[in-house]
């Protein structure tokens, strides 16, 4: 009997150890909340530039056109950390948490604002950035403006 409560006690206490061990490993697996990912106290705005890794004429634009506008007019706020610019693959897995956030699948230009406001400027990016890029820069700048006040 005493061999036999012995074996009982190691093997239960193996497999508690073992599950223990396994639940650990899952939980520090896991990624950094979307939230937790480059959250910054003084970031008053978000703009993220989801693509994919292949890129149009049309995406390519949006990306520089939105780095012109950013450097031109908001320089400070880049370098003061009040505007944030991500260029973000979404094909990556590291990615992927933060493009089932905003349920994007394919290339977006989202601008977030601290309180979690949502401004969509996918139509007109793809309208203008390639074709009239001064245009582009007029309304994304306007858009900015407004998201900052």
């Amino acid at each position: 009997m005493i061999n036999l409560s012995n074996k009982i006690l190691f093997t239960g206490g193996a497999l508690c150890k073992t599950l223990v061990f396994i639940i650990l490993c899952c939980l520090s697996c896991r990624p950094a909340p979307v939230s937790q990912q480059g959250a910054e106290s003084n970031v008053v705005l978000n703009v993220y530039f989801f693509h994919l890794t292949e890129r149009c004429d049309a995406c390519t634009a949006i990306e520089e056109n939105t780095r012109k506008v950013l450097a031109k007019y908001f320089s400070e706020q880049l370098n003061n950390g009040k505007i944030v610019f991500r260029s973000i693959n979404i094909e990556k897995r590291e990615n992927k948490n933060i493009a089932e956030k905003y349920q994007v699948s394919y290339t977006s230009l989202l601008l977030i604002r601290a309180d979690g406001d949502v401004t969509d400027f996918t139509n007109s990016s793809m309208n203008y950035a390639n074709m009239n890029p001064s245009k582009f820069e007029e309304l994304l700048k306007a858009e900015i403006d407004k998201n900052l006040n």
